[in-house]
């Protein structure tokens, strides 16, 4: 594994942590703004903000629409099959499970 391979799999690395911590905070939004909502308190602008959040992120977190600095799927599942051609024993394997799956 070279130098920018190494750096791929830290940024998709990273790429999920933030995803994940979003995902949380988004989850945790949603669940504050229920018991907002069943305690009788009405907040429109935090359900405006927590829509604004959401919709950012899914925008930035897509690979169709922007996906800036984001590493793709496309990008890791080449380097996968790179590594995977360099090493004649992994080949092997992924050779046999190919034929095992059609």
């Amino acid at each position: 594994m070279n130098e920018s391979d190494f750096n791929l799999v830290m940024r998709a690395k990273r790429q999920i942590e933030r995803e994940a911590a979003l995902r949380s905070f988004l989850w945790v939004g949603l669940m504050f703004c229920a018991v907002l909502r069943m305690l009788g308190i009405e907040m429109p602008y935090l359900y405006l903000l927590l829509f604004v959040i959401l919709f950012v992120s899914l925008v930035l977190n897509s690979e169709v629409i922007a996906s800036f600095g984001m590493v793709s799927k496309k990008d890791l599942v080449h380097l996968i099959e790179k590594h995977i051609h360099n090493d004649p024993t992994e080949l092997a394997k992924y050779a046999a499970s190919k034929q095992g799956s059609e």
